[in-house]
């Protein structure tokens, strides 16, 4: 690829190589009419010398004696085309020549007619090509003609100089030319060479912003500063464009990519043009999809759903349940025609937890009325066979009263445990206070010990220091005496428990184990759900509703806390509580590792 500088040195090469190669085969023929017009200079000058003579004779004599003739050959022809005079037939001829000897000559029937004319041929009397040019003139009223010859090879080695002169004359004139137009092109074009340059780094991608061109490389003030100015201009122009389409599209994209929806977009081919970050959590896909089918994606309800977009121009909408990673997920899909150019925009919204939340608002409900129906049930038929029969025997009287009266303490168990439940889900920063887990363990010891006298229980904790956190300190504690009230009440008497209190720089660790019966492996996965018990009738013989554990880990994960279990059927089980530490201040400003916000 030439340069702007490179085409018109080119250009200007090429039409002076034009111009020689048109001249040069002129030269030729301009050297020969040079030569026939020198000829006819010195025939005249010949014919001035001879035609005053004033015979024949005489003409002949004075034509002789012309030694410095710069013609090879000369002859007088008359008017009836005979030779009067040759200067070398004669000697060449001999006896055979006489003055009767008629010729004809082109160049000499030209003469007679034009009064003159030329003509090229080979001599066979002197075996050489020769330029033969002659001459009319008048003689004592008589019409002659002067024929002259030179030998061609004279004219041929002149034209031949010629020639060679040109070459070398056009030669040296090309390269003084080339090298005048190259420094002159150069001069010239030097101020777009500085453009170029400028410009040239943002071409190739080195800059990411359009340069301003250096005025003071440019020394004209002509045109090239001009257009220059002008560059410049718009360059500022341009730049101040595309940082605010660079910043109308960051902030779209910062937009989208903050979005809790999955967005992709296709364009009229379904080819992906975009993917956003919540898309890739969604569904099997990443940004390499990019200007890729959809139909790679392997997810054939969505390009079903985007191909029915496209045709009917309108949005639709749609819930699907995908599998990704063994994981069951239920998403709100939406298409929605792009304007334009044509394409769509798939948006999804993750319905998982809505779908899970509803589900276990439908079965708490459930679960609530089935164990608030029948302690109910069995109040009403005791208190109706009261009613009906109040001759009943006293001690079927008092069995039914005290039915009664468990059952109504079962109900308000239940009710407390719910209003329980309703009151961890909103913990005003306001109750979170600096806690002394020690003494909130000992508390709970002594309280478990007031309702089972018989219950051997052991406390592990530092002795050299107070183990401190901050907490809901009432809600703690419920969550530790009900753990430690399940070790009571479902392990063989006297029940053995103990408990571990340690602590590091982040968390406070809490382990409750017992001796007691264990919890069947297959029931561990949901011994924390609510309403879930693993012997229903020993539960409700206890006074349990199968809302305590659930209590345990609300009460935990709301302290940015975490709770396990690791339990062995007949050997026991042991519950571990991990609670991080956070910062506490005179002002209550309490500081979590994730916001203490989330606990209001």
């Amino acid at each position: 690829m030439f340069s702007f500088r490179q085409k018109i040195f080119i250009y200007y090469v090429i039409v002076f190589l034009v111009f020689i190669i048109v001249m040069f085969p002129l030269i030729s023929n301009w050297v020969e009419k040079l030569v026939i017009q020198t000829m006819e200079t010195r025939a005249l000058e010949l014919i001035e010398q001879i035609k005053d003579a004033p015979n024949n004779e005489a003409l002949i004599r004075r034509l002789k004696a012309q030694k410095g003739s710069v013609f090879f050959r000369v002859s007088i022809i008359d008017s009836e085309h005979k030779v009067l005079y040759d200067s070398h037939m004669k000697r060449i001829l001999g006896p055979k020549f006489s003055q009767e000897y008629v010729v004809d000559h082109p160049e000499v029937n030209q003469a007679f007619i034009e009064g003159k004319g030329y003509h090229e041929e080979f001599s066979k009397l002197l075996n050489h090509k020769f330029s033969y040019f002659a001459k009319r003139f008048d003689f004592h009223g008589k019409t002659y003609v002067l024929r002259t010859a030179f030998p061609y090879q004279y004219i041929s080695q002149l034209i031949h100089d010629f020639e060679i002169g040109f070459l070398g004359f056009a030669t040296a004139m090309l390269l003084l030319f080339s090298l005048m137009t190259w420094f002159i092109i150069n001069y010239l074009t030097k101020p777009i060479q500085h453009i170029i340059n400028a410009v040239k780094p943002y071409q190739e991608g080195k800059e990411t912003h359009l340069p301003d061109i250096d005025m003071s490389t440019i020394k004209s003030q002509g045109d090239f500063a001009q257009l220059a100015m002008t560059l410049n201009s718009l360059s500022a122009k341009i730049q101040s464009h595309i940082d605010s389409l660079t910043h109308e599209r960051n902030e779209k994209e910062a937009i989208l990519e903050s979005l809790v929806e999955g967005v992709i977009a296709v364009d009229d081919k379904l080819k992906i043009s975009y993917v956003n970050n919540m898309a890739t959590k969604l569904i099997p896909i990443n940004k390499d999809y990019i200007g890729e089918s959809f139909h790679t994606v392997k997810q054939e309800s969505f390009y079903d759903l985007l191909q029915s977009c496209q045709q009917k121009k309108t949005a639709l909408s749609e819930t699907i349940h995908i599998i990704t990673d063994g994981k069951r997920s239920i998403l709100d899909i939406v298409a929605s025609p792009k304007k334009g150019n044509g394409g769509a925009i798939l948006v999804l919204q993750d319905k998982t937890a809505h779908h899970k939340i509803a589900e276990m608002r439908r079965d708490f409900i459930a679960n609530a009325s089935h164990e608030l129906k029948t302690p109910i049930t069995i109040i009403r038929g005791f208190a109706e066979a009261l009613h009906d029969n109040p001759n009943l025997p006293r001690n079927v009287q008092e069995e039914a009263t005290k039915k009664i009266v468990r059952n109504c303490q079962r109900m308000a168990n239940l009710i407390k445990n719910l209003l329980t439940l309703a009151d961890i889900e909103n913990i005003p920063s306001s109750r979170l206070i600096e806690c002394d887990v020690n003494a909130l363990v000992q508390q709970c010891s002594s309280t478990l010990l007031e309702v089972f006298p018989e219950v051997q229980i052991s406390i592990e904790k530092p002795e050299d220091r107070d183990v401190t956190l901050i907490a809901d300190t009432s809600l703690l504690e419920l969550a530790i005496m009900n753990l430690i009230l399940n070790a009571a009440k479902y392990s063989p008497k006297p029940a053995q428990i103990h408990i571990t209190l340690t602590d590091d720089d982040k968390n406070v660790n809490i382990s409750v184990s017992d001796k007691g019966i264990g919890i069947p492996a297959a029931d561990q996965e949901h011994i924390f759900d609510r309403f879930y018990t693993v012997d229903k009738a020993h539960s409700q013989k206890m006074g349990g509703s199968g809302l305590g554990l659930s209590i345990v880990k609300t009460i935990i994960e709301k302290h940015f806390g975490t709770i396990s279990l690791k339990s062995d059927l007949g050997k026991g089980t042991t519950f571990t509580i991990i609670l991080p530490k956070r910062e506490y201040d005179d002002e209550e400003n309490v500081k979590s590792p994730n916001s203490i916000n989330r606990l209001s």
